[in-house]
């Protein structure tokens, strides 16, 4: 039996959520939203996701210290997803702890394939 993958969306914007969602659990993954980061850091300490989506601007904090915070008591894969100008956000965000930055708006499919590569489904083993 294949072992259940969690993953914690934590995106205030309703449809970006909602998208990734979508694209998570096709991917297998069991999905938990979270609208402000403090929620977020919450789900993921009852959680304990394999995979974290990140936004930088949350109505109740900045990303990038949540990513820290994350950071510090989560192994989880964290994926910033953000449309701050990408060049210095990406260093912060790694520099935060973030495995991985993607820029606002992003493509589904670019999303999908990234996520593929790095949770390879359990098909052989």
């Amino acid at each position: 039996m294949d072992e259940q993958r969690n993953a914690v969306v934590i995106e205030d914007d309703a449809d970006i959520r909602q998208l990734l969602v979508i694209v998570l659990s096709s991917r297998g993954f069991t999905v938990h939203e979270a609208v402000t980061g403090a929620e977020g850091e919450r789900l993921v300490e009852t959680v304990d996701p394999q995979l974290v989506t990140l936004d930088l601007n949350l109505p109740d904090s900045d990303g990038i210290d949540v990513c820290a915070h994350l950071r510090v008591g989560s192994d989880a894969h964290i994926l910033t997803i953000s449309a701050r100008p990408p060049q210095l956000t990406e260093e912060q965000c790694l520099a935060a702890g973030s495995n991985h930055f993607m820029a606002k708006p992003f493509s589904p499919r670019l999303l999908g394939a990234y996520l593929d590569g790095v949770f390879p489904r359990a098909s052989a083993a």
